[in-house]
């Protein structure tokens, strides 16, 4: 991909969406990351591409950053072009780096479900452009998420009625 020429101080910012290896064997990795929608993204900002992924370490950062488009530990699937923002280079990677090193996107936070690549590439999106990814990038792991909030909120349902219940016996 050729960045486009744009005046000073404009910024294109694009998503790279990358299928997800489930299995380590390339074609059924890319037929099950379709049908599942399992998928990892990365925000284009300035010619680098930022990523967030977990590690134990709760006071460091999850965010890592690679060339756009070759996320080594992923398929890349395709190219969205988000917006072009009246940002200078320096303002658009000083508001990156600030986002990347909060505590919210310590490695230690990172789940598959709740809290993965897809929000904080859709964060940063908000924050530079005002703008989210398309639905479908996450649109696995949100299902999941209002799943295990379910169970979840009927397990606590359980568990009180079991003491009211005990309590009255």
């Amino acid at each position: 991909y050729t960045e486009p020429c744009l005046p000073e101080g404009v910024l294109e910012i694009r998503l790279s969406v990358y299928k997800l290896g489930l299995t380590g064997v390339g074609f059924l990795d890319s037929l099950g990351a379709s049908l599942a929608g399992a998928y990892h993204s990365g925000l284009v900002v300035a010619g680098e591409e930022w990523s967030y992924g977990g590690h134990e370490e709760d006071s460091l950062t999850g965010v890592y950053k690679c060339r756009p488009e070759v996320n080594p530990e992923y398929t890349f699937y395709q190219r969205i072009v988000i917006a072009r923002v009246p940002l200078s280079r320096r303002e658009a990677l000083t508001k990156a780096h600030k986002l990347a090193h909060s505590p919210a996107w310590s490695g230690a936070r990172y789940d598959l479900i709740e809290h993965n690549c897809n929000h904080f590439a859709s964060d940063l999106c908000w924050l530079l452009a005002k703008k989210r990814p398309p639905d479908w990038i996450n649109d696995t792991a949100d299902t999941l998420a209002r799943q295990r909030r379910r169970r979840r909120a009927e397990e606590d349902a359980l568990a009180d009625a079991l003491l009211q219940y005990r309590s009255k016996h």
